[in-house]
């Protein structure tokens, strides 16, 4: 009678050698702490950080300087700081969502975690995270210039925002944040993202204006046009909340799935 032996082969892999991945891949939320991290240790990713912080403090100095005698209201300089996050935390959703590809890290990346979808969800969570953390330094900068206008004009601090107001903003600033990583991904290059995510809005508008069937659309097809209620809060009518999906599913949604598709089925070498 024949018996089968339960002796395994010896591992004759050298010990300095790295093991041979199973496909299991890692867990989410090193995944996620991986991709937030990307954001500040790349050298584009801290100078948009830095970009955003240098900004920020000459637009609320200058600001502060031009009220001093007058004094200026807390929501005022809270819009006045979300003005450089508004036009810089989208390029930072692009690097982030190009990095991979733009640093040639994505044959390590994809092979320490072969689902790729997790990966492409782990940098949308990250870059949404990092967006509400500088959502949260804005208010306390904007509160920082608030008590020293209230200290040079002698006029009272007054601390009151309107709560749907603050969610309106901040929803404002993450969609934006969320097209710009929907263009990175849809063209995995930082370069023709950046152009794709600032140029091609301005030139739908410019078409729109001499196209009778586009400039009918509106806001429907407008996505400046259709967030910009929101800076006033989040007390939209049905209408307006219509308008804000539909033109999010254009600006958003489509480049996010093809993006996705890309990251998906593109060959890493």
């Amino acid at each position: 009678m024949s018996t089968t032996s339960n002796v395994t082969a010896p591992n004759t892999a050298a010990p300095w050698q790295e093991p041979e991945p199973d496909g299991r891949g890692l867990p989410f939320l090193t995944l996620l702490r991986v991709e937030l991290r990307k954001q500040v240790d790349t050298r584009a990713g801290r100078g948009i950080l830095v970009a955003i912080g240098v900004l920020t403090a000459l637009v609320l100095g200058l600001t502060t300087w031009m009220t001093r005698e007058e004094g200026a209201e807390l929501p005022g300089l809270f819009v006045v700081t979300m003005t450089p996050q508004g036009l810089l935390l989208p390029v930072l959703g692009i690097i982030t969502a190009c990095n991979e590809w733009s640093q040639r890290t994505a044959l390590i990346t994809f092979t320490q975690e072969p689902r790729r979808l997790r990966v492409v969800l782990a940098k949308i969570i990250a870059a949404l995270v990092l967006g509400t953390v500088a959502f949260a330094a804005a208010w306390v900068l904007a509160l920082l210039a608030h008590l020293i206008s209230a200290g040079l004009s002698g006029n009272p601090v007054s601390i009151d925002l309107d709560p749907g107001q603050l969610a309106g903003q901040w929803l404002t600033q993450m969609l934006a944040l969320l097209q710009g990583v929907a263009f990175g991904l849809a063209l995995l290059s930082v370069p023709l993202a950046i152009v794709g995510y600032f140029v091609l809005p301005t030139l739908y508008s410019a078409v729109a204006l001499v196209v009778p069937a586009l400039r009918d659309l509106g806001a429907w097809g407008n996505m400046a046009a259709a967030s910009s209620p929101l800076m006033e809060g989040v007390d939209l009518t049905a209408t307006q909340w219509a308008q804000l999906g539909t033109s999010s599913l254009l600006w958003i949604g489509v480049p996010l799935l093809i993006g996705v598709w890309r990251v998906l089925t593109r060959e890493v070498k």
